[in-house]
């Protein structure tokens, strides 16, 4: 059987703190792309690329937290359905 599961609880804070540094990350990345002594085609072409690195990293925290979502279900219904077995001593806790 799997581990309890995680708390996945995150915090007003923890939260605002992210969309923070998310923002000045990308400002600063895009006014740095904006500001290089380059060509425009040069400068068009890396700003796609951080574009696609962005997209790409907000694809990949989605993938995970499906992931992880889905293992934390899969588990509820397995103990749901072990209860429903009769085996209610399997989660009852460790009591010798």
């Amino acid at each position: 059987m799997s581990s309890a599961p995680l708390n996945t609880k995150v915090t007003p804070a923890f939260y605002l703190q992210s969309v923070i540094a998310f923002g000045v990350s990308s400002a600063g990345l895009c006014g740095g792309v904006a500001l290089l002594p380059i060509d425009p085609w040069m400068r068009a072409f890396i700003g796609m690329g951080v574009l696609f690195v962005i997209t790409s990293t907000f694809n990949l925290a989605k993938c995970v937290r499906d992931r992880q979502e889905e293992a934390l279900t899969a588990a509820w219904a397995e103990q749901a359905q072990a209860y429903g077995a009769g085996s209610h001593h399997a989660y009852a806790g460790k009591s010798g």
